[in-house]
């Protein structure tokens, strides 16, 4: 209903966290390295499944995730929207491609995004310096990874980092992003 992702939470970002998220119209988000293993992801998709009827996806964390091809797989089998996040996503993003699933792709800097985005990602997430999580030493803060990145991606461009309240929501929007990723925000409520 609204253009807003869940971001991906360590140790927390679990199917319930996800459907809550997924109950208020934006897009929930089940953290895969929270699952442990892809036995217990399928579950997790299944519970959230059955307590939303809003959407969803996983996120695979790239040096993070345990497993995480198998991951990938049950991603696959369960039609789940995947969102990899970290490192260059080479090694998954033909898997992705071939299983047929939405991809999307975090990333720190705008030419990460870029090359993610010639690899075939239906969307990018920019996160700026603002985000909490891991950092580049190139990264640049949230204003200025928004308005550059809106002016050369093509795919689709969610802006992240800093992002926490409707003002901020609609200044994303307004310098040309398609909607927003909110982490802390949501870990606060």
């Amino acid at each position: 209903k609204y253009p807003i992702l869940e971001g991906a939470y360590a140790g927390f970002g679990n199917w319930q966290f996800a459907a809550a998220v997924a109950n208020t119209g934006a897009h929930g988000l089940i953290t895969a390295a929270v699952s442990r293993t892809p036995e217990q992801l399928r579950e997790d998709i299944k519970r959230c499944r059955d307590a939303t009827d809003g959407s969803f996806g996983v996120n695979l964390s790239i040096g993070l995730c345990p497993r995480i091809e198998e991951m990938l797989e049950v991603c696959i089998e369960e039609g789940v929207q995947v969102e990899t996040a970290v490192y260059r996503p080479d090694s998954l993003a033909p898997r992705i491609k071939e299983g047929g699933v939405k991809w999307i792709h975090k990333a720190a800097r705008v030419k990460d995004a870029q090359y993610a985005e010639s690899l075939g990602a239906d969307a990018v997430i920019v996160v700026g310096l603002e985000g909490v999580g891991f950092k580049n030493p190139e990264q640049l803060p949230t204003l200025t990874t928004t308005t550059w990145g809106t002016k050369v991606i093509k795919v689709p461009f969610v802006a992240a980092g800093g992002i926490g309240d409707a003002r901020g929501f609609l200044a994303a929007l307004a310098m040309g992003a398609d909607g927003i990723m909110m982490g802390t925000a949501f870990m606060a409520t």
